[in-house]
């Protein structure tokens, strides 16, 4: 089974080096293939020429000075021969390669139409006529040729074979080029595939704040189409969600006034009794309005971000309580710097410390650093939460136990705030129940990564 990589930038590469790979290759054997025969023949008619210029020498002397001149002509690949050789002592090619060798030759000599000339090339395992002639390495020819006079004489040559291509050169070639072609195809991937990282990122960042920053519509037209449809996808959501959060504000509004009225009806009661119970009623109106309206804004707080002493942000908040007399205890390490939007982050923690005093007689929060991350522990010793609902209760309004009593627990949208906060500084809640007893509800927020707004600062211009 073949395991492909993960990514699309790796597989991307891969795909464009086997390509390269392959086709260098092909190109090469397909050269190779033809490049021998292409060679030989080109020094085959070089050697026609030079033996025909030998033989138009010779013959212009007398037969008694044309061996003397046969004999001086020679060299390391020539031998000539007075006598001609038979050649059916030669195990001699016959095949278009041969053929191509004979024709050259016999045109060498097309304007000495008198002239016999027999042309013989051989194998490679042909018995050496003279030594120092025929190898592994070399090609032999024979040409006997027969002057007008009835002299002969005999060569014997040599045409070099090319040494292949397939060695150590060709090696190193493929590899400098192969290492060349992947860097460029890694920088031109990179620069197509990141577009398409910042449109997944964007997806991620649009999940937890619609507020940040739209993709810019540069690049190719493909690219420009699908950056500018999800802009204005992200535009329509918030539109909706501008559109919501308005209706409840209105609501709210003719909500207050409603109550506003009410209470002062509650206060005109002349029943004592009557009128304690009114105004509790009322109260509790008011509190479950400020919950929901806190709620729904919270995701649309305008705060701007700042560098934040967090361990003085938390160390802050538990003296806050210890000043009410709750029993908190609080172990921060000193000097830790976030990006954040304090206020939001000072009333998550705020909502973490109260819903674990609801349930708990005393709680500890502690500030660490680890992986990168700051995680803000917060630990109690009350019942803990059954493990079916340790999701569930991250979500607004949803209660373990049913009443929207403030001595129970309230409206039941605290952790959903603490969830909101923490999604929208990149990072997340997480609740477990204590083996000794008690909640840890730990709130993890990245320490180098910048919240979701800032996720789009960068601009690409992949390949314009």
């Amino acid at each position: 089974m073949i395991v492909l990589p993960e990514s699309l930038k790796a597989r991307s590469l891969l795909m464009l080096s086997l390509i390269f790979v392959l086709s260098h290759g092909l190109s090469i054997f397909i050269y190779e293939s033809n490049r021998e025969r292409s060679i030989l023949l080109t020094e085959a008619a070089d050697l026609a020429a030079r033996i025909s210029g030998i033989v138009d020498l010779a013959f212009g002397f007398a037969p008694n000075v044309r061996q003397g001149i046969l004999d001086a002509a020679q060299t390391q690949f020539i031998v000539t021969s007075p006598d001609i050789v038979p050649l059916n002592t030669f195990d001699c090619l016959d095949n278009d390669f041969a053929g191509e060798v004979k024709t050259r030759i016999e045109n060498a000599f097309a304007h000495h139409p008198d002239y016999r000339v027999e042309v013989c090339v051989m194998s490679f395992d042909s018995p050496a006529l003279l030594v120092g002639l025929g190898s592994e390495n070399t090609r032999d020819l024979l040409v006997n040729i027969q002057f007008p006079d009835g002299e002969t004489a005999s060569f014997r040559a040599t045409l070099p074979l090319p040494n292949s291509l397939y060695g150590e050169a060709i090696l190193l070639y493929l590899i400098v080029v192969t290492i060349a072609a992947v860097l460029l195809a890694w920088f031109l991937i990179l620069r197509l595939i990141e577009p398409i990282h910042l449109l997944g990122k964007a997806a991620e960042d649009i999940g937890s704040n619609l507020k940040v920053p739209p993709l810019p519509e540069t690049g190719p037209r493909e690219l420009r189409v699908t950056s500018a449809a999800f802009n204005v996808m992200q535009s329509r959501l918030q539109r909706l969600m501008q559109s919501q959060t308005e209706m409840v504000a209105a609501i709210s509004h003719d909500l207050k006034s409603a109550i506003t009225r009410l209470q002062l009806r509650a206060e005109m009661l002349a029943d004592e009794h009557e009128r304690q119970g009114m105004e509790r009623v009322v109260a509790d109106i008011q509190k479950m309005v400020a919950s929901i309206v806190t709620f729904v804004r919270g995701g649309a707080s305008r705060e701007p971000l700042q560098k934040t002493n967090l361990s003085y942000l938390i160390e802050s908040v538990a003296e806050d309580f210890r000043d009410e007399g709750k029993a908190v205890k609080d172990d921060v390490e000193d000097g830790i710097q976030l990006l954040c939007q304090p206020s939001e982050l000072r009333r998550a923690i705020h909502n973490l410390l109260e819903n674990s005093l609801i349930y708990a007689g005393s709680v500890e929060i502690s500030l660490t650093k680890k992986d990168g991350n700051v995680i803000i522990a917060v630990q109690d010793n009350g019942p803990g939460i059954p493990e079916a609902h340790l999701k569930n209760v991250l979500r607004p309004f949803f209660r373990c136990e049913p009443s929207r009593s403030d001595s129970t627990g309230g409206q039941g949208l605290g952790l959903a705030i603490v969830n909101s906060v923490a999604q929208f500084h990149a990072g997340s809640l997480e609740l477990k129940n204590r083996s000794s007893g008690g909640l840890l509800a730990e709130l993890r927020l990245p320490l180098k990564v910048s919240p979701n707004s800032q996720h789009r600062a960068k601009k690409i211009d992949p390949l314009a």
